[in-house]
């Protein structure tokens, strides 16, 4: 079964010192198939790996993405109209864009696993939207 990847369980699945590396590691490399990185996901990963761990944690990252490790998913047109809906009805949350985009996604592909380290922003979507916050 695919399940979507947010941001932060990505770039645990990277750094060692991350918290939640231990369990990001086990559930990503236990999946073996159907990871989808959101696209609006990637910068955000990039970023992070480069500002926190540099350049060789970036390359190890496209090299995961070129290899195939990942699917990568875009927004398609519609999806940018559900973003602003998610943010607007959610407003409490301060989603932002990556978030919605990534619930936006999931009823696009019609996943509902979200890989998340984020339980704050996602548990609450989740219950309204019955989505399956995972590990």
């Amino acid at each position: 079964m695919s399940v979507l990847l947010d941001t932060g369980i990505v770039y645990a699945y990277y750094d060692r010192s991350d918290r939640w590396h231990g369990r990001a590691r086990a559930f990503i490399e236990g999946e073996r198939r159907g990871l989808i990185l959101p696209a609006p996901v990637v910068p955000e990963v990039d970023h992070l790996l480069g500002h926190r761990l540099g350049s060789k944690s970036r390359q190890t990252f496209y090299t995961g993405i070129i290899d195939g490790y990942y699917l990568i998913a875009d927004l398609p047109a519609p999806g940018y109209t559900r973003v602003a809906d998610l943010n607007r009805r959610f407003a409490e949350l301060g989603l932002g864009f990556v978030d919605a985009a990534v619930v936006a996604l999931a009823e696009t592909l019609g996943v509902s696993r979200i890989a998340t380290t984020d339980r704050r922003h996602f548990e609450p979507l989740a219950a309204a939207l019955s989505l399956q916050i995972v590990p």
